[in-house]
């Protein structure tokens, strides 16, 4: 493999010396993880910013395709092993998983259970009768700050998402017991909707008012695809091993007997990031599923949550730190072939997924280390979702000056799709910028992360208010979903509702919906 030059000038982007600012340490004194392990260090990569990210060795990562593997010496004499990759590594939790539906606790007496009686998967049968195991659910072991805990295995048996089985990921221990880190509902990422929607009108009504109905819904997931327009003949309605998809990713809040501090008021804005789902065929089940990796912008925090690109598994599923369990979350999954398919210009091939992804990679690489500050902190100007929509400004501005440059084609086919894309790209910046234009630092993507505490109070409102669409979660979603389902994308709505085992402390909280 040889050495990639736009790898290497992320590279370069990224290394910084570390040196921690007072804000960073006073976040620090206050219970936030940053990376200070590598403080003080000079020219601090990307890669060992990741690795330090958290304070102890206990960062688990897959590599994306391509890897190559370099020796130096042959056979017997080989002395030293490297591997080359260009891209970030994945965040994930597990090495192992399995397939498997809940029967019942070891030990009744146990509050909340460890050790559970699970039956595998049959892939012949296509019946939960494979083997019986126990399987060892360690106690979570942090609570949140608020006093709720993150997943639980009380009545795992019972919740609804038992019946379709769950994905549980982790590794053996010494004795030979499976323990499981992770879990995932099959219900929720297999390709199989619980409803189909047709028409833009019904689309729409699910995302304004159905998806965050939340009436009921505890310990639920949902799978809702959405079909705005009825044309048999559009690739875009049909979804095939291989395909790939936009994922607009938003939580809600904690409510109940241990409701979150944010959650106290009346209003709920709650999270905003991109990703990205790949159509997989799961060996294990033998049928079609997502495989979602998120890129989350995420400033330093108290949970342990690290920015980067980061599997399900990891960031929704993980027992100690994922969301699954605690929080309302909302992923919409658009599919629209001009936007994630590779078109060329010029004899250069574009993706503007790909383009958003690197745009993504870049930024949060950046945050793992605040620039070298050693911190992000939140914002109006700078936020996960005004930090996220920055990033998907520069892609959308990257693929249209590349478009400009070459609408003259003779290829019909080709001339569509520019123009799709262009108008695609003309809807989603109006509406994501009212004001008419970017600020300064999205314009020319400045070096502007969420890393100034004690900036200009009134230039960084009217940095918020300038692009303020993209400063709230739900608005930041709800618009840039709409403006792909006017081009005829599809749209696949998952929804989960604390799923897990049952908590009676919590409830879950919708987004505040503005406009």
């Amino acid at each position: 493999m040889e050495k990639n030059p736009a790898t290497q000038a992320f590279v370069r982007m990224t290394t910084k010396d570390m040196e921690f600012t007072k804000a960073t340490l006073q976040s620090q004194q206050e219970g936030n993880i940053h990376a200070d392990r590598i403080n003080h260090w000079q020219q601090v990569d990307p890669l060992e910013s990741l690795a330090a990210a958290h304070p102890v060795d206990d960062m688990i990562v897959a590599l994306p395709d391509p890897v190559e593997v370099k020796t130096a010496g042959e056979g017997p004499q080989v002395e030293e092993w490297s591997l080359m990759i260009c891209k970030q590594p994945m965040q994930i939790t597990g090495r192992y998983y399995a397939l498997v539906k809940v029967l019942e606790p070891v030990n009744p007496q146990e509050n909340p259970p460890e050790h559970l009686r699970v039956m595998h998967f049959n892939r012949v049968s296509r019946q939960f009768d494979g083997a019986e195991e126990v399987v060892w659910f360690p106690a979570v072991q942090f609570a949140q700050v608020y006093g709720s805990y993150p997943s639980t295995t009380r009545d795992l048996e019972k919740m609804p998402p038992n019946e379709v089985g769950w994905y549980i990921y982790g590794a053996k221990d010494a004795r030979g017991q499976f323990v499981v880190q992770a879990i995932a509902p099959r219900a929720l990422l297999r390709l199989q909707p619980d409803q189909v929607l047709l028409g833009e009108k019904a689309a729409w009504k699910y995302l304004k008012q159905r998806a965050w109905d939340l009436k009921g819904q505890k310990g639920k997931t949902s799978s809702v695809l959405l079909l705005p327009f009825l044309d048999q003949g559009s690739e875009n309605q049909v979804w095939q091993e291989g395909d790939r998809a936009l994922v607009l990713h938003t939580y809600g809040g904690i409510g109940g007997k241990n409701r979150e501090p944010a959650a106290k008021g009346s209003l709920f804005f709650g999270h905003f990031s991109y990703g990205v789902a790949t159509v997989v065929r799961e060996p294990l089940a033998d049928e079609l599923m997502f495989d979602i990796l998120y890129y989350q912008v995420y400033t330093h925090n108290v949970d342990g949550i690290t920015a980067g690109p980061i599997a399900w598994c990891a960031y929704m599923g993980d027992r100690q730190v994922g969301w699954l369990g605690s929080r309302p979350v909302c992923d919409l999954l658009i599919k629209h072939h001009a936007f994630t398919r590779a078109f060329s210009v010029h004899g250069t091939c574009y993706s503007v997924l790909d383009i958003l992804i690197q745009q993504l990679e870049c930024m949060t690489a950046r945050y793992w280390i605040g620039d070298g500050t050693g911190g992000t902190f939140v914002s109006i100007a700078h936020n996960c979702s005004q930090d996220s929509n920055q990033a998907f400004y520069m892609a959308l501005k990257q693929v249209e000056e590349a478009i400009q440059t070459d609408l003259e084609q003779d290829d019909p086919g080709r001339a569509e799709r520019y123009q799709q894309l262009l108008k695609l790209v003309t809807r989603i910046r109006k509406k994501l910028l009212p004001c008419g234009s970017a600020h300064a630092d999205w314009q020319h993507d400045r070096d502007t992360l969420g890393i100034t505490p004690g900036q200009n109070l009134i230039q960084t409102i009217l940095i918020g208010v300038q692009s303020w669409p993209t400063l709230l979660p739900r608005v930041a979603s709800e618009t840039t979903a709409r403006q792909f389902i006017r081009q005829q994308a599809a749209v696949w709505g998952l929804r989960t509702n604390q799923v897990g085992g049952y908590d009676p402390n919590i409830e879950p909280l919708g987004l505040t919906r503005i406009g």
